[in-house]
């Protein structure tokens, strides 16, 4: 059974870390886990002294593929397939991902240390050092997807504001404030100010997560055959370790054979954020099974649309059956048509208009709203969007530029029309909330129209006055 060691305070006398950590002993292994904040000048210091003092065998790194693959090529915008992600319905996950990235990038030049710098010396140290790297962090795409698929249309509301508010922070740094941030209590009661309702998105954000680092950690020190690794030459972009060290992985591999044969206990690094060091303390002392497939594992959504589905529908069949039954079938029919494309159209197009689409994404919208739900894959938003990315494709300084673009409010605002990539999103944002507005206004003709058949005098209803 795994033993607890130390606190989060390092006891070590002769030791120069600064920052939280832990120790641990597992069956297998000497686990160093110590807590950084991404932006923290002396985090970097903390990790090249873990290295120096501890001399790991493995270095766990709270990165995912996709995150550790951003750090190692910073000119992925220009291969990002952006059509690629609208057909796979994934714009709302690069929009989380691009804000989330926007904040970072701006407390780092407030503070004056690059976001994520001591994971990048960590994977440096690691291929220099000849040390296994293991990504122990939960695809952050699996991260956003649950989470929003726990929390209901309003908390998702919340949710885009908060991330669209952070974007406006404006005050400077103050780097001692940073360190304080490491410290326990503080990151402890941190989510505590937040109102219980919000509990599902903690749970997703950091409880999960905490799970799934300590089962990587535990698995680091078990040799686990289905460890997440990296090729040590794939960080070279990111370290700035020249190719000549790219053998680092077969140093690393005799490293771990060394210290079996040589009977001495494998010694694991683990570099998180220190507001896991709690969660990931709890989960390795208690040593449960965690499954990390069931922990990657994204849920279906509520069945919300299925549902409106199925109200219009029988809405529909019980308005076909007693307008027949009184004779009135045609008009009716013809009413309801006529509501549905020129409700959805006209809101939807309004959306389009509002956001300066391109004329071509705006006639787009137009004849597609009405018609969209022949094609069950699709939804509306994903056809203006790839009109958009079409005629009027981001730029690399598009993606670059988006911190800079939103220092203010009136800034963000202007960026959603002048930043080609975030005018995309605002396209999409007020195309939807425009469909939205227009199935409402068909609703409200369609009962509309049921109730005039039983003999319920209603007001008159704005579109098909224009149209008689």
């Amino acid at each position: 059974m795994a033993q607890k060691t130390g606190s989060f305070k390092n006891t070590e006398a002769n030791s120069k870390i600064e920052g939280p950590l832990f120790r641990i002993k597992t069956d297998n292994a000497d686990v160093l886990v110590l807590g950084t904040a991404h932006v923290s000048k002396r985090s970097v210091e903390d990790v090249q002294h873990a290295f120096k003092e501890f001399k790991p065998d493995s270095v766990c790194v709270e990165l995912c593929r996709p995150r550790h693959e951003a750090i190692s090529d910073p000119e992925r915008w220009k291969k990002l397939d952006l059509a690629k992600v609208i057909r796979q319905k994934k714009l709302a996950l690069l929009v989380a991902n691009l804000m989330l990235s926007a904040f970072q990038k701006k407390i780092g030049e407030k503070s004056g240390v690059e976001p994520g710098a001591e994971m990048k010396e960590a994977l440096s140290l690691a291929q220099k050092n000849g040390s296994q790297i293991v990504l122990a962090d939960r695809e952050i795409r699996a991260t956003l997807s649950r989470a929003w698929n726990k929390v209901g249309f309003f908390r998702r509301m919340w949710l885009g504001s908060y991330l669209f508010s952070s974007l406006l922070v404006r005050e400077e740094v103050d780097p001692d404030e940073v360190e304080r941030l490491k410290e326990e209590d503080a990151f402890a009661d941190l989510f505590k100010s937040l109102p219980s309702r919000y509990n599902s998105i903690k749970e997703v954000i950091i409880d999960e997560r905490d799970h799934y680092l300590a089962e990587s950690i535990r698995r680091a020190a078990q040799d686990h055959p289905e460890l997440e690794t990296v090729d040590q030459a794939s960080t070279d972009s990111a370290t700035g370790v020249s190719g000549k060290d790219t053998g680092s992985s077969v140093q690393a591999a005799k490293k771990k054979t060394a210290a079996k044969k040589g009977g001495r206990r494998k010694k694991i690094l683990a570099v998180v954020g220190a507001g896991h060091l709690p969660g990931i303390l709890k989960s390795l002392e208690e040593k449960k099974d965690v499954s990390l497939t069931e922990l990657s594992h994204v849920p279906k959504g509520k069945p919300i649309r299925t549902i409106i589905a199925w109200v219009v529908f029988s809405v529909v069949l019980i308005l076909l059956g007693t307008t027949f039954a009184t004779g009135g079938g045609e008009k009716a029919v013809k009413e309801a048509l006529l509501a549905w494309v020129f409700s959805r159209s006209f809101f939807a197009g309004l959306g389009a208009i509002l956001a300066f689409a391109h004329p071509v994404s705006i006639l787009v919208t137009i004849v597609m709203a009405p018609i969209v739900i022949l094609f069950p894959w699709f939804r509306l938003w994903m056809f203006p969007a790839l009109t958009e990315n079409w005629l009027r494709k981001p730029r690399v300084e598009d993606f670059e530029r988006i911190a800079e673009d939103t220092e203010t409010a009136g800034g963000l605002f202007k960026s959603l029309y002048t930043n080609r990539v975030l005018h995309l999103f605002w396209v999409v944002l007020l195309v939807s909330l425009g469909l939205t507005v227009g199935n409402v206004e068909f609703l409200r003709v369609l009962f509309a129209l049921l109730l005039k058949q039983w003999g319920i005098d209603i007001p008159t209803i704005p579109f098909l006055e224009w149209f008689q």
